[in-house]
């Protein structure tokens, strides 16, 4: 429902009313889009493209767990080469940059080049519908792994395979975004981001001890990547009783293509210092996720057993307190101050894992070890909380095609550009002895960046909480 814009003193464009509250769009003498709030007894908007909280209805919390379920799908079927790897190189002789181009571009292209189509599908049909598609491209991706029988099809059958896990995410987004109030986004978005932590868990586990159960002959891998893919097809069946809820939120329904854009446009403000935070921040994290084991083993001469059971109790621990921590202050930063307390709130965080981010200097295995799982944890729970922020002050109409952006940046630059600039980093400092201070660099100064980026959007958002 469009009413009669308020007066702020700005220039504003038409507004959205959700919950008996104005959330107008202002544009100040520079046109960068303001979003604010102007109390006022408004009639609410009622159907299905309400801009109102979504609506309660039996069986919520069920559809929650299979949304849980289709991201631990996507977390593990793009993980499931990662236990094999060692026995696929050698049984097809395979380079160790054959491996890395498998674990990486292979993964993060095709979902880079696909963002922008996918956030224009994922706002204007079926989500449900395509998240099923989604999941049998896993098992699809998966089989096409095993049988793959040259580097040529083997990077084919990846492509497909992170085509499939990392498009889940926005579609996920969007969805959660239907089907729960904004003071419940949070928690809801924590949950999903456990579960594809424990999809992710779950493939290093199974990988390892099929490929054990397989024994040692050339095939092994492949049977064990069969046995991999044996749990993607009850989750693929689990997405028939998925329902897809009415959108709520809508500024413009059905926009073409073009309204799209100019909507997205006139956001500018408020999507980009989010979006840019968010990326430095995973920027960290990649450079973390590949550079904290040759660190600690050249900095401490640590025996590969030792360094793989810090890293793993590491992941594991930051990837479930990461998450829930993200999720609760998420909610709490809503309830309390809305989403400028929200962005607030990850500005201390990024600033705050700056100093944790000098784990890789630390003199003591120890030390270096507790500052990990802080940053690593810091880290994970402002992604959470970007993301839940995003489905709080995005339109509906916009919401998959920021997410699919979103994702697709991540992807671009912590895949693409994080271990390349650590790796030159390090060359330019003197060699591969200097691992460590050329990660502590890159991680510092992306934190301090991420901090002053959140600081200066949070002028950009409303004070109160959105309904």
């Amino acid at each position: 429902m469009i009413g009669p814009d308020p007066v702020d003193g700005d220039r504003v464009i038409p507004s959205r009313i959700t919950n008996g509250t104005y959330i107008s769009r202002a544009v100040d003498e520079s046109s960068a889009l303001r979003v604010g709030r102007v109390s006022g007894v408004i009639e609410v908007a009622q159907g299905p493209n309400s801009s109102g909280s979504p609506a309660v209805y039996a069986g919520r919390g069920f559809q929650l767990l299979l949304l849980a379920v289709a991201t631990a799908a996507g977390g593990y079927v793009r993980t499931t080469v990662g236990p094999l790897q060692e026995a696929m190189r050698i049984a097809l002789a395979l380079s160790d940059n054959q491996m890395a181009l498998l674990q990486g571009p292979a993964l993060g292209v095709p979902v880079v080049i696909a963002a922008i189509p996918l956030g224009l599908i994922i706002d204007r049909y079926s989500r449900v519908r395509l998240l099923f598609i989604l999941t049998v491209l896993n098992v699809v991706g998966s089989l096409f792994t095993a049988l793959a029988s040259s580097f040529t099809l083997l990077i084919a059958a990846r492509c497909i395979a992170g085509l499939a896990g990392f498009t889940t995410v926005p579609i996920v987004l969007s969805l959660l975004a239907d089907l729960y109030a904004p003071a419940q986004r949070g928690r809801v978005t924590m949950v999903v981001s456990v579960g594809q932590v424990a999809g992710v868990s779950a493939a290093f586990a199974f990988g390892g001890a099929l490929l054990t159960m397989s024994g040692s002959g050339p095939d092994a891998w492949r049977w064990a990547m069969f046995g991999l893919t044996a749990p993607l097809v009850p989750a693929m069946l689990l997405m028939l009783t998925m329902r897809e809820p009415p959108r709520t939120g809508v500024v413009i329904e059905n926009p073409s293509a073009r309204e799209a854009f100019a909507e997205l446009w006139r956001y500018r403000a408020v999507i980009g210092p989010l979006l840019i935070g968010i990326v430095l921040v995973e920027i960290a994290v990649g450079a973390v996720m590949n550079w904290s084991a040759p660190t600690l083993s050249r900095s401490f001469a640590l025996p590969s057993d030792r360094i793989g059971t810090i890293m793993a109790m590491g992941l594991m621990v930051s990837g479930i307190l990461g998450p829930i921590a993200g999720g609760l202050l998420a909610d709490f930063c809503q309830r309390a101050g809305g989403p400028r307390r929200t962005i607030a709130v990850m500005s201390a965080m990024a600033l705050l894992s700056a100093p944790a981010s000098l784990f890789a200097v630390m003199p003591g295995v120890a030390s270096a070890s507790i500052l990990l799982v802080m940053v690593m944890t810091v880290m994970l729970a402002i992604a959470v909380m970007g993301m839940t922020l995003f489905t709080l002050v995005i339109p509906n109409e916009l919401r998959g095609l920021c997410m699919a952006v979103l994702v697709g940046a991540n992807i671009l630059f912590a895949v693409g550009v994080a271990p390349v600039t650590v790796s030159l980093l390090s060359g330019a400092l003197g060699g591969p002895a200097m691992i460590g201070k050329a990660l502590t660099l890159v991680c510092v100064t992306t934190s301090l960046l991420a901090a002053a980026t959140f600081a200066f959007g949070s002028r950009y958002l409303p004070r109160t909480a959105v309904q």
